[in-house]
């Protein structure tokens, strides 16, 4: 088994350190919260392991929060707890977390696995434990570990994902995580999807994802990533071999079918208070714009090679001021307008050359606002891209 280490790891260990830091805040604002609430409890039995123990855990984040080291007072409450509650894990997990942050990490391995011994369904003991396995290269005992508190967390382990998506960028991890995360396919898609949002872990997630859900929001949005890096041709690898679409580089889906296909490679409808385009299911697309401001209708973007193109179509049903309603075709690289073509009615063509180091194109339909407001109504239909031959 390869052992991470380096930078990666460092990672790992300060975002499982984070999420720890959270859970100490959290469970101490708790006990609190608790003190609060049962001062009669306090009052009347001052010396009960609960209330020790919240009695420590405030003496702990107060001496923390003014820089001061645990005393020895709040040491002596600790044994008196154990003393009298000796099947409690709260004391072990605390003098654990205690030992570890002066360094004593041997010491503090100990305690913590005696608090797992006492409560196997402690999520402190499991946590601390984790980032103690993690640091020091033991992953498998570490996933162990995870896959507990997976099933102990609420929410199926959500809370993990920061710090399984930062072990997963070290080297080696791949085999051990992707065990793990078959098990628990909603922890899976999370973090895949956190994954997702850096395009230099593209590979890293192919390599990771073993559901077969057909349409996962990490796909749309590893897709979307890679776009916005631009690395198109890869984004339309992905996007061909997961969806059904098919791997062209043209125009696609031009008889706006409702296919399972995503964007950005096959059609983005929008609606807005300013209009909307949607597929009429007869072969061609309906358009409504009020004409009040610009509007964002419907868009996708194609990969087509250097060379000339002609795009024809056929406006049917028009009302109102045709021409509010325009295809723009640009470099999705630079944002270069390559044509812009106000629509008639009748049929339509507009001949456009995609230039070298153009690697891929956003073809817009949307409405342009005039000076006055007027409600335009039509429908394309017949919509084919032809061409490609080299300038």
């Amino acid at each position: 088994m390869a052992i991470p280490g380096g930078r990666g790891l460092r990672v790992v260990v300060v975002i499982v350190a984070a999420a720890l830091a959270s859970f100490h805040v959290l469970r101490t604002a708790a006990v609190a919260d608790r003190e609060s609430q049962s001062g009669l409890a306090a009052a009347l039995w001052r010396s009960h392991p609960s209330v020790l123990t919240d009695e420590v855990l405030l003496a702990i984040a107060t001496g923390a929060a003014s820089g001061q080291p645990v005393s020895n007072v709040t040491r002596a409450k600790l044994r008196r707890i154990a003393a009298k509650a000796p099947l409690s894990p709260d004391p072990f997990l605390i003098e654990g977390a205690i030992e570890e942050t002066e360094g004593h990490s041997g010491k503090a391995e100990r305690l913590l696995l005696e608090a797992r011994l006492r409560d196997p369904r402690s999520r402190g003991a499991r946590y601390l434990l984790a980032e103690r396995f993690f640091r020091t290269g033991r992953v498998t005992d570490a996933l162990v570990e995870m896959q507990a508190l997976a099933s102990l967390q609420p929410g199926g382990g959500q809370s993990l994902v920061p710090a399984l998506a930062a072990y997963a960028r070290t080297p080696g991890a791949l085999p051990q995580l992707k065990a793990f995360l078959r098990k628990y396919p909603r922890v899976e898609a999370a973090v895949l999807s956190a994954l997702a949002v850096d395009a230099e872990n593209a590979d890293l997630i192919l390599g990771l994802a073993t559901v077969s859900d057909p349409d996962p929001d990490w796909r749309r949005r590893l897709v979307a990533t890679l776009v916005k890096s631009g690395q198109f041709a890869r984004a339309h690898a992905i996007w061909a071999r997961h969806s059904g679409g098919e791997a062209i580089s043209g125009l696609f889906n031009p008889s706006f079918q409702e296919l399972p296909a995503p964007p950005p490679f096959n059609w983005a409808f929008r609606e807005s208070r300013e209009g909307v385009a949607e597929p009429n299911g007869r072969g061609g697309v309906d358009v409504l714009y009020y004409g009040r401001a610009n509007a964002a209708l419907a868009r996708q973007l194609l990969l087509l090679r250097p060379g000339r193109y002609r795009l024809v179509m056929t406006v049917e049903d028009p009302s109102g001021e045709v021409r509010a309603v325009r295809w723009h075709i640009r470099c999705a690289k630079n944002a270069k307008s390559l044509a812009d073509l106000p629509l008639r009615a009748g049929t339509n063509a507009i001949a456009f050359d995609v230039p070298l180091g153009c690697d891929a194109q956003w073809l817009d339909l949307r409405g342009v606002a005039g000076d006055l407001p007027r409600t335009t109504e039509l429908t394309i239909r017949g919509l084919q891209l032809a061409g490609g031959e080299p300038q």
